[in-house]
């Protein structure tokens, strides 16, 4: 027998042996990846995935003694992977709208706390030029060719032969630090600037 002869024949044994596997545990895989996923989708892309790895990998089958504990250990292991992966994008989810809560409560706050008759516009004025004063020298120039005299972020670029990057990230430094330090004029900040 040729190699080539040999190559088909193991070829067509393994696609045998895959449909047979195929057709007797799918259903029993995504009934058990269900239990513990939920959805059905979720479950059937889940054993999906493995047949599709078996597919590609058909030498795994030569190395199996047990097929209903190798095939239970997969979907385990793919069920734990997807729950893990859940629960990590949950928690992320629930960290944002904690620091978005926590953000509106301070502005919350910061509007319920201010009094604009404490300070004129010159007295906040004054502040911002005190906190400018305080930025670094490139930033400070890139905060005041932008907010004082109205230059775009490219203008500002090419005037100081530097990236649009750059004045982005400055920008962003300097209105951090705006922030910071005037958070408790902030409303009269944001309305200035």
């Amino acid at each position: 027998m040729k190699n080539h002869e040999i190559q088909q024949r193991n070829s067509l044994e393994t696609q045998k042996c895959f449909s047979q596997i195929y057709s007797t545990y799918f259903i029993k895989m995504t009934r058990f990846s269900q239990a513990y996923v939920i959805a059905e989708e979720d479950a059937e892309n889940i054993v999906q995935d493995i047949f599709l790895y078996l597919w590609e990998h058909p030498e795994v089958f030569k190395t199996i003694d047990n097929m209903d504990a190798f095939l239970f250990t997969l979907v385990k292991n793919r069920c734990l992977n997807f729950l893990k992966h859940n629960l990590y994008i949950n928690e992320k989810k629930r960290t944002l709208e904690t620091a978005e809560e926590q953000e509106m409560q301070m502005n919350l706050y910061s509007l319920q706390q201010f009094d604009e008759s404490f300070l004129t516009i010159s007295e906040v004025e004054n502040l911002i030029d005190e906190v400018i004063g305080k930025l670094p020298e490139r930033c400070r120039e890139i905060f005041i060719l932008s907010r004082m005299e109205g230059l775009k972020y490219k203008e500002i670029a090419e005037r100081l032969n530097i990236s649009v990057n750059t004045v982005e990230n400055q920008m962003s430094i300097a209105l951090r630090k705006l922030k910071i330090e005037l958070k408790d004029y902030l409303p009269l900040l944001l309305f200035i600037i």
